[in-house]
């Protein structure tokens, strides 16, 4: 029987891509299988099915290294302009290490172009606080879970330091000192009204957290309108 093939047809023998993708198949080699184009040649993007882990190469199929990304986590546009890939940046490479169980610690959060987002939190604690370009805790910025929370993109890059109002409440959470938690405004000063949550008892301030005498109320009385009260 002649072949069905006219003899000026030409066939297009398997490309690298093809033939890898083919031995995964056939069970030659155990692998991810590859992904190939319409002409047969890798896909700028690659991935595991069995892992869910991604990652570019060039047009050999080699991966490039830097591109690997994790599942759930955003995909590098491989197919970027001019072929240029952007590696992973310090950020990225630090959050992988913890998903990948390298290191103990906790999760970076790093922006859409790998960078640090200005505020860190650690999941399992709420603790939040500020950082520099190069991920490094700003002095001062810690937050306590349940606690107002600095704006770290302030403008200038200016971070406020905690006041002694906020150290002192943050002493008495943490346990530094047996004493009331000290009520700050917005500002991170000493409110005007401090009172006592164990005893009930209350009284006025001054601009340094210091009792004003002669202001003290009893659980049930009225109070004094310390706003009022000389500073």
């Amino acid at each position: 029987m002649q072949s069905m093939i006219p003899e000026y047809a030409t066939i297009r023998p398997k490309t690298p891509c093809e033939r890898a993708r083919d031995d995964v198949i056939n069970g030659l080699i155990e692998a991810f299988i590859p992904t190939c184009d319409v002409a047969g040649q890798y896909t700028p993007e690659q991935c595991s099915g069995s892992t869910g882990c991604c990652w570019c190469v060039n047009s050999s199929g080699q991966k490039i290294l830097g591109t690997e990304t994790l599942p759930g986590t955003a995909r590098i546009n491989c197919a970027t302009q001019n072929a240029t890939i952007r590696s992973k940046t310090p950020c990225e490479r630090a959050r992988d290490d913890v998903i990948n169980g390298l290191i103990e610690a906790f999760i970076p959060t790093c922006d859409v172009a790998g960078q640090y987002t200005p505020e860190q939190c650690f999941g399992s604690t709420g603790y939040c606080w500020c950082v520099n370009s190069s991920g490094q805790k700003i002095l001062g910025t810690e937050t306590l879970p349940g606690t107002a929370r600095i704006n770290c993109s302030t403008q200038n890059a200016t971070i406020r330091p905690k006041t002694p109002c906020e150290r002192a409440s943050d002493d008495v959470i943490n346990g530094l000192i047996e004493a009331f938690i000290p009520t700050c405004d917005v500002a991170g000063q000493y409110t005007p009204e401090q009172c006592s949550g164990s005893t009930g008892y209350c009284w006025c301030v001054n601009s340094s957290g210091q009792k004003i005498l002669g202001t003290e109320t009893l659980p049930g009385t009225a109070r004094i309108n310390c706003s009022t009260q000389s500073k």
